[in-house]
């Protein structure tokens, strides 16, 4: 540690350390840190060699202790690291407002030492407000494509949920609800602002978190990374088959990423998913795959990304039975999109901006001939520490629904605070 930042003070071993992965903080310590050689202070002997310096047990255990962040007298098995997120707004839609939990969550990181690691995490959404309406678009833990949504979210919903091996320079394999290999891609601009955004890459299409499509946390997935050549990530993905598809998967996915340039990164990603055959013939009327290209980065005190997505018959429009029933009815289409993020830092203060534009084509003659989602983001924080701050942000445009009705825009006032620490395991 070069310097203190945070609010506690940094005991070494307690609320800061370091292991292969990289530099951990909990407990409110914060700092500059940097790698190096560390200087050893050794004790002095006071009888027969005085100008030899010796060190006792206890010493030399305190001193690995004191420069590795862990005791080598005792056996680490692994490591947790508990965290979460607290989001709650207050949402300013036309005519009213609205309290929301806005995608808080808790989770649990899980990984054992060594080269061979296993590795673990499940996370949860939690919602204590159950609200009629979603501004967040990634908020939902629902991963029923096609079907209709009558009730509020669950207090709790499962949002990730797996278990894998990293095997170092060879890869990582994982298997269950994990986020996809679209999600590598659209993750540049989809989940970057505070609450609006989201819709224009295809993402969490359907009103789903993109389970069923493979697009967002894609369900029962088998997933592999490969990180190359320190600049290149390549990942696949497939999807198990469930009792309503014939084919021996429900999708696959590929990603590949390059680190252009220091702060630069571009890639591109495809995703191909087989729905049922009833769905399919009756709602999508064909085949459904997913492009998406990229590119994000850093550049002083900006930040920002881009992306550009196609989907061809991968996402979903609720409107009235066109014969008069009750009930809604979903209507596929295919769309082109874009979406664009940026953050401006000012000390404490932050500004966001973006913007997203989902255009469909091939439209039923069911669905309003002016359907598109079309605004801007504008909003502001205030970080009044490292790991909470309070912001505003506001959805200004000009987008009309599947049943031609527009004046979607929207406000929003909320806090978030993020933590997460981390504990290790003895065996």
């Amino acid at each position: 540690m070069l310097r203190p930042t945070g609010e506690a003070a940094c005991l070494l071993g307690r609320n800061w350390g370091y292991d292969d992965q990289g530099v951990w903080v909990s407990e409110g310590c914060g700092g500059e840190f940097a790698t190096g050689s560390t200087s050893r202070v050794t004790v002095t002997a006071t009888a027969t060699s005085p100008a030899e310096p010796v060190e006792s047990e206890d010493e030399k255990a305190q001193i690995e202790t004191t420069t590795t962040g862990t005791n080598p007298a005792v056996n680490y098995m692994g490591a947790f690291q508990p965290y979460g997120s607290l989001r709650t707004i207050i949402g300013f839609p036309i005519g009213g407002a609205e309290v929301q939990d806005d995608a808080s969550r808790v989770g649990i990181n899980f990984t054992t030492f060594g080269p061979l690691k296993v590795i673990a995490t499940t996370e949860w959404g939690v919602d204590l407000v159950q609200s009629e309406t979603t501004y967040n678009a990634g908020a939902t833990t629902n991963s029923g494509f096609g079907v209709i949504q009558t009730t509020t979210q669950p207090v709790f919903g499962a949002r990730l949920g797996f278990v894998g091996v990293d095997f170092g320079k060879y890869g990582r394999f994982s298997f269950g609800k994990q986020l996809s290999t679209h999600y590598d891609i659209t993750s540049y601009t989809t989940d970057r602002f505070n609450v609006f955004g989201g819709q224009s890459t295809a993402t969490y299409v359907a009103n789903t978190d993109g389970g069923q499509s493979g697009t967002g946390r894609a369900d029962q997935t088998m997933l592999y990374h490969l990180k190359f050549a320190k600049i290149f990530d390549f990942g696949a993905q497939g999807q198990l088959r469930t009792s309503d598809t014939p084919q021996a998967f429900n999708g696959f996915g590929f990603s590949f990423q390059a680190q252009a340039l220091p702060g630069l990164k571009l890639g591109g990603a495809y995703n191909k998913t087989y729905f049922d055959h009833f769905l399919t013939s009756t709602v999508l009327h064909g085949g459904t795959d997913y492009w998406a290209f990229g590119g994000q980065g850093t550049w002083r005190n900006i930040e920002w990304g881009a992306d550009y997505v196609h989907q061809n018959n991968g996402d979903l429009a609720f409107i009235p039975e066109p014969t008069g029933g009750p009930e809604n009815v979903a209507v596929g289409f295919s769309a082109n999109g874009v979406e664009l993020y940026s953050r401006f830092k000012f000390g404490k203060f932050r500004a966001v901006a973006g913007f997203d534009d989902y255009i469909p084509f091939d439209l039923s003659p069911f669905i309003n001939p002016n359907f598109k989602t079309r605004y801007a983001v504008l909003g502001a924080e205030w970080h009044f520490s490292p790991a909470g701050y309070v912001f505003v942000e506001s959805r200004l445009g000009d987008s009309t629904d599947a049943q031609g009705n527009g004046g979607l825009n929207a406000g929003a006032i909320g806090f978030r605070y993020d933590f997460n620490w981390k504990t290790l395991h003895i065996q």
